[in-house]
């Protein structure tokens, strides 16, 4: 009996782009982080799971970065593409087409983006992958869900952190945010903390603007918090003054994007947030004299 070493390796790459949501690359947690969306709705997991093979195979037929399949970095994109469809679109064949075409086109931007860009592209492709077909889902027939309005009600600690976990898989529930927080603390036990700390912030920064308390209590005021700090420890630097930094940036800025813009703010908050503290990191060093000479003189 011969192994199929392509097969299993494609299998390997998969698991870890599901474990990517959280910036991860461990195919326990990628099974974890499928099995906290199943809990969640089922649809939704049949969807990440086609979502992340599709874009995965894409970018092995468009001769993505060797290192960054492995990594597990071309999949993750296209499963949170599927995952967000399925939240945001009612259930019909053309949005299974859809979320079979668009995973296709995450991955050929995320291939494209980590050709291209000097700096980490994040969640960038799905966030413009799906705005893009936002903008003309009812041109081409889909129907949007009507969620509504966020109403008041009083802020629960516990389960507003608990589900700011589950959010960043679009699985707003206590059950799915416990089992994602265990599928990252099986991968890194520090990370879990970060993820924690991160959907703290976040609901104490919400409580005390005054956020509708359902917004609170659901993970949405927190989600990209939880990945604006994974993001910042495990892309940035292991630093936890770069992790509340980048808590406080993303909740801020997904704020905006919320309130301004013509679509979801999806994680375009922790996005941003990252960039911004890239960019400082670039700029620091001139405002720095010492650090100045020093760069001179080599």
């Amino acid at each position: 009996m011969t192994i199929d070493h392509s097969a299993i390796q494609f299998g390997r790459q998969v698991l870890r782009g599901f474990s990517q949501c959280a910036f991860q690359s461990n195919e326990i947690a990628g099974g974890i982080f499928v099995l906290a969306v199943a809990v969640f709705n089922w649809r939704m997991a049949v969807a990440y799971v086609l979502a992340v093979v599709l874009g995965t195979l894409t970018a092995r037929v468009l001769k993505g970065i060797d290192a960054l399949l492995d990594l597990g970095l071309y999949g993750f994109n296209s499963g949170l593409l599927g995952l967000a469809l399925c939240n945001f679109f009612q259930q019909s064949l053309l949005l299974w087409l859809s979320i079979a075409i668009f995973a296709i086109v995450a991955a050929a931007v995320t291939v494209a983006m980590a050709k291209w860009l000097p700096f980490p592209f994040l969640a960038a492709p799905f966030i413009l992958s799906f705005w893009a077909l936002w903008l003309v889902s009812e041109a081409v027939g889909l129907s949007k869900i009507d969620l509504g309005a966020f109403p008041p009600a009083p802020v629960m600690w516990g389960t507003a952190i608990i589900s700011a976990l589950g959010s960043a898989l679009f699985s707003s529930s206590i059950i799915s945010g416990g089992v994602f927080l265990v599928g990252i603390a099986i991968s890194n036990w520090r990370h879990a903390i970060i993820a924690v700390l991160g959907a703290f912030i976040a609901v104490a920064l919400g409580e005390h603007v005054g956020a509708a308390g359902a917004a609170i209590n659901t993970g949405f005021i927190g989600f990209n918090a939880v990945l604006a700090a994974l993001a910042a420890y495990v892309i940035v630097a292991a630093d936890l003054r770069l992790v509340v930094l980048g808590a406080f940036l993303s909740t801020w800025l997904a704020s905006y994007v919320y309130r301004g813009a013509p679509v979801p703010v999806l994680a375009s908050g922790f996005v941003i947030a990252i960039w911004l503290i890239l960019a400082l990191g670039w700029i620091n060093p001139r405002f720095n004299a010492a650090q100045e000479k020093v760069a001179e003189g080599q």
